[in-house]
């Protein structure tokens, strides 16, 4: 999204001097060094969270596991507790170094990841799960309170375009190093010591996963320390209870309830299905075609890619068309719409024939999704001020919890009660899916005017 104008109202002429200040002052080579780091954290995050997906099929039949239960481990396992631990975890990274919080946060999903490794039965499964979850909360909080102290708001909006198309390869990074990964380890099984030589290759998969958690650790420690933002300076003639102190989160969530809530509901219903999209659809692809984990991660990976790079120019495309005609309300109603677009696509799984059909179809998917996401972070740190951007975030993601454990369970029991159909889990994948999208479009449409008036009160930094 280089180039494209701030969400925010311009500055009142009062501000015109600190805004030119910051607009010339560029960002130190350390900066992006740091964002560097950030994207190779979350790509590893992110290969640690697909790899579960490619391996779901093998770990099913080792360990007996229904789809409900598979739907609970993506549901309640992951999406549940990571959105429970981000607001403390925002809390820690408001208030403490944000390197020592990451870098713990690395430590806990690759322990978590090796945890699966040795899983026996459902139970150890579910809790390293969690711990999974857990370690990958931190990651969302932590760079959006980073990134803008790290980069003047001149060079913001790239930095945030970086890292959020970076964020998103990752996933398809993650698809592609899974699969072979997964290939790698099968192949050095003669060179591991003997007690290992007989694991099923799951197993292998997730050990080594987890060792590529220390070198990520050690440079995340790595980042220079940056000062951060403090809350804003008391305005000129300002009285003395309003100089006395910052908004608090509370005062914030009070004052912008209605945008806040209905962007929650309104992406939290839309996600309902569309959630269950990248967690189901390669394992209906696996189970009705019998593609292996590398097939898999190969299928997904170059879908995956292919929408991103489309989804990334339709996004800047569309937000550069829309912002001069609509305003404020130009990035939620291209949200919108990117969201109703893909929970509209999704029926085409009920008429896909071959696993290249279902590749091509996520990748057409990806496309609408990516152009709506890379516009969501600028949205978000201009949503609340300096000092309290993670808690905010960390609050709105607290909120779209239910909605993020209801998707994939819904389609598991929905799975599990037509299972006498031929195509019982793509029927239960696309019902969820467009519901879940035509309703949270409706939500968001009703919360274009809250939402206008938010982005008009935000300042810039």
């Amino acid at each position: 999204m280089a180039g494209l104008p701030p969400f925010a109202a311009p500055m009142p002429l009062d501000a015109a001097a600190p805004a030119a200040v910051e607009t010339n002052r560029k960002a130190p080579t350390s900066a992006w060094y740091a964002l560097a780091v950030l994207i190779i954290a979350t790509v590893l995050g992110s290969i640690d969270k697909v790899i579960l997906t490619l391996l779901t099929e093998p770990i099913r039949q080792t360990l007996s596991l229904s789809d409900t239960q598979l739907g609970l481990l993506q549901g309640a396992g992951i999406v549940l507790f990571t959105g429970i631990a981000t607001l403390p975890l925002g809390w820690l990274s408001d208030r403490y170094d944000r390197r020592v919080v990451l870098a713990a946060c690395v430590v806990l999903w690759s322990a978590a990841t090796a945890m699966r490794g040795t899983a026996m039965d459902y139970g150890v499964l579910f809790v390293a799960s969690v711990g999974l979850g857990v370690g990958e909360a931190g990651l969302t909080p932590i760079t959006n309170s980073m990134i803008p102290d790290l980069f003047p708001r001149a060079q913001r909006v790239l930095a945030n375009a970086v890292f959020a198309l970076s964020a998103i390869f990752g996933s398809a990074l993650g698809a592609l190093l899974g699969g072979t990964i997964v290939h790698l380890t099968d192949d050095l099984r003669p060179w591991l010591p003997v007690a290992m030589q007989q694991l099923e290759a799951w197993r292998l998969t997730f050990f080594v996963l987890a060792s590529a958690g220390i070198p990520v650790t050690l440079l995340v420690l790595s980042i220079r320390r940056t000062p951060r933002e403090g809350p804003p300076a008391p305005k000129p003639g300002a009285t003395a209870a309003e100089a006395s102190g910052a908004t608090t989160l509370r005062e914030h969530l009070r004052r912008h309830w209605r945008t806040f809530a209905g962007l929650v509901a309104g992406v939290g219903l839309t996600s309902v299905g569309l959630s269950s999209l990248g967690t189901w659809l390669p394992i209906v692809t696996a189970r009705t075609y019998g593609v292996t984990p590398v097939q898999m991660g190969q299928g997904m990976g170059l879908a995956f890619l292919c929408g991103t790079v489309a989804g990334g120019l339709l996004g800047v495309g569309a937000m550069r068309y829309a912002q001069p005609r609509m305003g404020p309300a130009a990035a939620l109603r291209l949200i919108m719409l990117g969201n109703l677009t893909a929970a509209l696509l999704s029926t085409l799984l009920l008429f896909t024939s071959s696993a290249n059909h279902n590749f091509a179809l996520l990748g057409l998917l990806v496309v609408p999704l990516i152009g709506s996401a890379v516009l969501l972070p600028n949205v978000l740190q201009d949503a609340a001020p300096p000092h309290l951007r993670a808690r905010t975030i960390a609050m709105l993601t607290l909120a779209s919890l239910p909605f993020g454990v209801v998707g994939p369970l819904m389609v598991g029991m929905l799975s599990d009660a037509l299972k006498s159909m031929p195509n019982g889990l793509a029927v239960s994948i696309v019902a969820t899916t467009l519901v879940g999208g035509c309703l949270g479009a409706m939500v968001l449409r009703a919360t274009e005017g809250a939402f206008v008036r938010l982005m008009r009160e935000a300042k810039p930094n």
